[in-house]
């Protein structure tokens, strides 16, 4: 049983008593006294009524803003890509007056009547769109609705623009768009678009909509490693990343501040490593346990979430190692987010910053909102000026925290995931990031926080410090791996430093770690069949089998695979998963090799994949497929393309003279066969197919995956093609065909 240190499980002592109580809440009547209470005093009014006013005929949502050069450009790529697609723009560009522009364009050239749609991930962003639209806006504030956040309204009573939270709109768009009857003239702007993507909050994509825009610094999520965003389920509502503007493009336009990042790789303490490499030892054997368990077809990208559910499952030894693995997972992320050394090096980040600049704004980011507290009350207690703001706390106090903050009372806000997304703070001067998670898209998004042009008391601009710190030597480094910071920040812009907090920092030549190269910047005539591919594992993930089949991801087969599956099987092994690389189409696979997998080269594409579409007319008529197979043999190549299958995914089996199954929930089912089917006539279709399979077998042709089609013909794919076994009277019969028509009956 692991051992629990006394000191990282005691409570931080919080200096919190019955005066402090007392003073809390006489502010808290002072607060209400100077706002609400004198407000009504002086109007005699508790509340507003809403005054519908008239609409203009044309919008003018940018009053006395010129467009910068990259938002043109965005704006005529938009409407060129049919009205749809997602911008992928750095935080602080412009995002938000880029959608108020397109809307104005739309509204003026094409859709008079327009109606807009606006999610958001959260009631702050909701305000933040609602003051904008009327700061720079001409519609009235009675034209434009709110849904969340206490808000419940519609696009009734004149209105033309709805703001709807993310949880709210999800429930609730869809509904007030086709009660309105406006979707033929809706224009959806998903804000922060990839907190859409989550499969609970996808239904508010059922919205009917005449027009789509995305919007986000980072749009991919974790889960599209294997199809990419434009093919991924938000990239297909949306519509593709048609843009992109990221932090070195703000850098060169001058629309950020000059900065600078420092990362810093902070030790562990001996028993933090001790218990540090025991967990990863237990991860790594966890891992490979479940890889070698785990179906051949799977991809790579959503293996935690597959480990999470066999976990949740519980069943059998292969569910307790799911269980250790994703609780192991657990408490590593933890120690790590836990390091002692973070704590010190934020006080003396902060304290040499205040040193130089007593008017310093900081912002502190972390991921755990424990940590968030703790560091909170040790801040505090050192004096600094300080708030705490994450998504517990209650609305009002969030409200004020962040009120406090833009004013420059508090000068340094500690914040959880919550800041990152969604909040308009104040340009500030340093941001740390204390601790973050393995995300990419979260490290940029906390980066595009802190960097906003600003100017000090005197007028002259003033440049940003980012301070990033990570465990070193642990897997916090693999970040450095996923993306060229230099590139993506802007060259020069980033130092490296080994820091023993006791001591001065370190500095180093470079990251911990490095990006692979891409497939464009690896010699083809340095790779050979078999070698260890020196690049990423990048690019469309497919699947083959052991029959020289080649699938993707919706179920296409490939056409003429049999040389391109042999090669995979020669390196491979097995059948399963490879990626084809997107520009110029190396063919990869991973194996496993001791502890490690690693990837290997198989060979180069002359020319792309062709996949039969599924949704292809079929070939042939009725009358043409019951002719050529009245005098067709087993074996005989196919000739009618794109025919539906009626049921796919049987197997073949040799036992007990042979058998034809299909997976069922828990397991397994049979197809009857002669007298054991209650249908006699389909008795005999799975006696006919068993037979013309045995003769295949017989004739060296190893089939053991088929397909009935629509047509009632038992088919084979072997090296992408399709081949006939015979023909079915009436279908093959499965018991829990027969016990549902029962019930029905």
């Amino acid at each position: 049983m692991e051992s629990i240190n006394p000191e990282e499980t005691a409570p931080v002592a919080v200096p919190f008593g019955s005066q402090e109580m007392l003073r809390l809440h006489q502010l808290r009547l002072l607060e209400w006294f100077a706002t609400t209470g004198q407000k009504r005093r002086l109007t005699g009014e508790a509340v507003e009524s809403e005054v519908v006013e008239p609409v203009p005929d044309r919008w003018e949502l940018t009053r006395g803003i010129q467009p910068y050069e990259w938002q043109t450009e965005c704006i005529a790529r938009w409407f060129a890509s049919g009205r749809r697609g997602t911008v992928k723009v750095v935080t602080g560009a412009g995002k938000t007056l880029l959608a108020m522009a397109i809307a104005e364009q739309v509204q003026n050239q094409q859709t008079p009547d327009l109606r807009v749609a606006i999610v958001v991930p959260t009631i702050v962003l909701m305000h933040q769109w609602y003051d904008a639209l009327l700061e720079h806006g001409n519609l009235p504030a009675s034209a434009i609705g709110r849904l969340g956040g206490g808000y419940q309204q519609d696009f009734e009573q004149g209105r033309r623009i709805v703001i709807a939270v993310l949880a709210s709109a999800h429930k609730g768009l869809p509904r007030i768009v086709k009660d309105a009857d406006v979707g033929g003239r809706l224009l959806l702007i998903a804000d922060e678009c990839h907190r859409a993507g989550a499969t609970e909050m996808s239904q508010v994509f059922k919205t009917s909509r005449a027009y789509s825009l995305g919007l986000s610094a980072t749009p991919e999520r974790d889960e599209d490693v294997d199809t990419g965003y434009d093919e991924s389920p938000l990239g297909q509502e949306i519509g593709p990343i048609i843009y992109e503007y990221n932090l070195a493009h703000a850098l060169r336009d001058g629309l950020v501040p000059k900065f600078t990042i420092n990362h810093y790789g902070l030790p562990m303490a001996p028993d933090e490593r001790s218990r540090y490499d025991a967990l990863s030892r237990s991860i790594s054997d966890a891992m490979s346990t479940l890889k070698n368990h785990r179906d051949a077809r799977a991809s790579d990208g959503d293996f935690f979430s597959w480990a999470r559910n066999v976990a949740s499952r519980n069943k059998g030894q292969i569910g307790a190692v799911a269980i250790r693995f994703i609780g192991d997972t657990t408490k590593r992320k933890e120690l790590l987010y836990r390091l002692k050394a973070r704590h010190r090096a934020v006080s003396r980040l902060i304290a040499q910053e205040f040193a130089v600049n007593r008017d310093a704004r900081v912002i502190l980011f972390h991921e755990s909102i424990d940590e968030v507290m703790d560091l909170y009350v040790q801040l505090h207690q050192e004096g600094f000026p300080v708030i705490a703001e994450h998504s517990e706390l209650p609305g009002s106090v969030r409200e004020a925290g962040l009120d406090l903050f833009r004013k420059g009372v508090a000068q340094i806000i500690v914040s959880a995931r919550s800041l990152i997304e969604g909040f308009n703070v104040p340009a500030v001067d340093v941001g740390i990031i204390v601790a973050s998670s393995g995300s990419v898209r979260q490290r940029i998004q906390s980066l595009g926080r802190v960097l906003r042009r600003h100017r000090g008391p005197s007028g002259e601009e003033k440049t940003s410090c980012i301070h990033v710190l990570y465990a070193a030597n642990s897997v916090e480094e693999y970040l450095y791996g996923k993306v060229d910071w230099d590139a993506t920040t802007g060259v020069d812009r980033n130092q490296y430093f080994l820091w023993d907090v006791e001591e001065e920092p370190r500095q180093q030549d470079g990251p911990p770690q490095t990006p692979l190269p891409t497939d464009q910047q690896i010699d083809p005539a340095s790779l050979v069949t078999g070698c260890e591919y020196p690049g990423q594992y990048e690019g469309v993930e497919l699947s083959c089998d052991s029959q020289g089949n080649i699938s993707n991801a919706e179920g296409e087969y490939a056409s003429d695979t049999a040389q391109l599956t042999a090669a995979i099987l020669g390196v491979k092994k097995s059948a399963g998963r490879f990626r084809v690389t997107p520009a110029r189409r190396y063919v990869l696979v991973r194996v496993p090799e001791g502890d490690e997998w690693v990837t290997r080269y198989v060979t180069r594409l002359a020319t792309p994949l062709e996949f039969r579409k599924t949704d292809a007319a079929p070939q042939g008529s009725t009358d043409d497929w019951r002719q050529w197979a009245g005098h067709a043999k087993p074996g005989d190549p196919y000739p009618f393309g794109n025919l539906k299958a009626s049921l796919d995914n049987l197997r073949f089996k040799r036992k007990q003279g042979g058998v034809i199954s299909r997976r069922i929930r828990g397991g397994e089912s049979y197809a009857r066969s002669g007298e054991r089917a209650g249908d006699s006539v389909k008795g005999a279709d799975a006696r006919r197919a068993i037979a013309a399979l045995n003769q295949l077998l017989q004739r060296g042709r190893n089939v053991s995956k088929i397909l009935v089609n629509e047509a009632g013909h038992v088919l084979f794919r072997e090296g992408g093609k399709e081949f006939f076994v015979c023909a079915l009277e009436k279908g093959l019969e499965f018991p829990e065909d027969l016990q549902l028509s029962e019930n029905r009956g």
